[in-house]
């Protein structure tokens, strides 16, 4: 998720979905926590803490917090008295824009039949049931023919850079593995969509990710095994155990770094 880019689109819906300055105070306050964990999927809170960022009192926090869930900007469960709840905010991409804001085609307040080339006043009932069971068939059909757009991931989208980081350490390491002048470079597009989906499905967070690409590529077995972000994913597993062993050959639980450090 991207931070400015979530805090543009919030602010785009926040006054058409009426939302209260409390209810905004405390939206900024859980995406502050989010973007200090990394953007996971998830995340604990307490009360206090929540108090302590927005500033607001324990019966304006709930209420505060039901007009969030309510209008679907942000997910929140319970676990039990002694636990934290549990928090999660939707990415405001434009389909779901239009959704929390119903910005669709209202249905005409009548139910007057509209005549189209295909019809007419005097078409009886089965005539126009089996006319629209036809067009029915037919969408369904175009639905599955067609295919759902290729996400294009923009050079200051995350993923593509953690992509082109991995690309950069495995060059560092053997310029012959990927030269520069090849005329089929590796698919870092392809790369960022294995990143993105490390994060969203597999719930790494993007300062693990990075750690493990650059303790991967000093490793003398993995810098040979890891040659793509697919593989990254598949033996991300493995990676973060043997990087957080104890007796690891840096002795630095793959040299954590803030996420911030990315050259780019």
């Amino acid at each position: 998720m991207n931070y400015v880019t979530q805090l543009n689109a919030f602010f785009r819906v926040a006054g058409s979905l009426e939302l209260s300055s409390s209810a905004r105070m405390l939206y900024l306050s859980l995406l502050n926590k989010n973007n200090s964990l990394a953007w996971i999927r998830s995340f604990t809170c307490t009360a206090s803490e929540l108090e302590s960022l927005s500033g607001l009192s324990t019966s304006g926090l709930q209420r505060a917090r039901k007009q969030l869930v309510d209008k679907k900007v942000i997910t929140y469960s319970k676990r039990g008295s002694n636990k934290a709840p549990r928090y999660s905010i939707p990415e405001l991409l434009d389909n779901f824009l239009k959704v929390i804001l119903n910005d669709t085609p209202n249905d005409s307040p009548n139910n007057t039949p509209v005549n189209t080339p295909n019809s007419t006043p005097n078409d009886s009932p089965n005539t126009l049931t089996k006319t629209k069971q036809t067009k029915t068939k037919q969408s369904n059909k175009d639905s599955h023919d067609s295919k759902p757009a290729k996400r294009v991931y923009e050079p200051d989208d995350l993923n593509l850079k953690l992509a082109n980081y991995l690309l950069t350490k495995i060059r560092e390491r053997n310029s012959s593995i990927y030269p520069t002048d090849s005329k089929n470079p590796p698919d870092t597009q392809k790369w960022a969509n294995d990143i993105r989906l490390m994060h969203e499905r597999d719930a790494r967070s993007y300062d693990d990710i990075k750690r493990i690409i650059e303790w991967c590529q000093q490793d003398s077995f993995w810098q040979n095994n890891i040659l793509s972000a697919s593989k990254l994913r598949k033996q991300f597993g493995k990676l973060i155990d043997k990087a957080d062993a104890p007796n690891n050959f840096n002795g630095n639980k793959g040299g954590r770094k803030p996420l911030y450090d990315l050259p780019y």
